[in-house]
């Protein structure tokens, strides 16, 4: 019974994201496609339209107060738990800096959304979009700090989050909720049209990035930083959702966004300050690959 509820969960659910994203990958080394352009539509396009729509059809609730707090102490205790680490282990400065990015930095988009997508629903997806954004902006305020230990203007750096859509979509959505404003209908229609080809853009994005990865062979630093991603998160996870009082769904979303393996993302802010990309690569792609494993039993306890 067990093994059957762990294949449904691989066929249903893991399955349909491996296959888009294998898709990805293949074109990018049989074509050569560059992901950058379609990061770019991702980030400035798709993804704020998918953000703006969840936010101005969800229903408001304190749940979402408890998701973002949960992001943000998930990501805290992360931190800490990976400088005890750092420094338990003696690593020099720049293996720190990689690592931590390999640690902290995780994949609730790309690959996050459309997994609690097919786990949850629609209602999974609005919770789990709201998580997303907190972590992006998170992301960027990690950005910032790495640029100022490195040869980066801090100020640029701090003005890159005003920049980023997502902050001001999630605003405009969220006011158009609670002000009852109605979109007119064109600018509906086309908004569920661009929000709906989000998560397949995502995920063959995904698939292009990792088919560039190269990874340096330092498979004591990869795995471990890989068993803090997907192991140690979860195990965390678990008593913080109990202590913020999050249950059902949006227990669930939380405790799954906090469990994704390293955002490839973290391989661009690597290679923009030259702290080991072929290690955060490498941590990206052992990450994913074992997610497929951790996610699947995780989602069967949290059924």
């Amino acid at each position: 019974m067990f093994f059957l509820s762990l294949t449904s969960i691989i066929i249903d659910i893991i399955l349909p994201i491996a296959l888009v994203a294998s898709a990805g990958f293949i074109l990018a080394r049989r074509l050569n496609i560059d992901a950058r352009p379609l990061s770019q539509a991702m980030l400035y396009f798709f993804a704020p339209v998918l953000v703006f729509s969840s936010a101005y059809e969800a229903r408001l609730s304190s749940e979402y107060a408890s998701i973002a707090l949960f992001a943000l102490i998930i990501t805290g205790l992360t931190g800490a738990i990976t400088w005890v680490t750092v420094k338990a282990m003696r690593f020099e400065r720049v293996t720190a800096s990689g690592f931590s990015l390999g640690t902290i930095l995780v994949n609730t988009g790309n690959y996050g959304l459309p997994l609690i997508l097919f786990a949850y629903g629609q209602e999974g997806l609005a919770y789990a979009t709201f998580y997303f954004t907190v972590t992006s902006l998170l992301l960027q305020v990690i950005a910032i700090f790495i640029a100022a230990r490195g040869r980066a203007h801090t100020k640029e750096a701090i003005m890159s989050v005003f920049k980023m859509p997502i902050l001001y979509a999630v605003v405009a959505g969220a006011a158009c909720n609670q002000l009852g404003i109605t979109i007119p209908e064109p600018f509906e229609k086309s908004i569920k049209v661009a929000s709906g080809a989000a998560i397949p853009v995502m995920l063959v994005v995904l698939g292009i990035e990792l088919s560039r990865v190269t990874m340096e062979k330092n498979h004591f630093v990869i795995g471990l930083a890989t068993f803090i991603r997907l192991i140690v998160t979860p195990i965390i996870g678990f008593p913080l959702a109990l202590l913020l009082d999050l249950q059902g769904i949006p227990r669930a979303v939380c405790i799954i966004e906090a469990s994704m393996p390293t955002a490839v993302v973290a391989s661009i802010i690597a290679v923009e300050f030259d702290v080991r990309p072929k290690l955060v690569t490498g941590i990206i792609f052992v990450s994913t690959l074992a997610s497929v494993i951790t996610l699947t039993f995780l989602l069967e306890i949290l059924r």
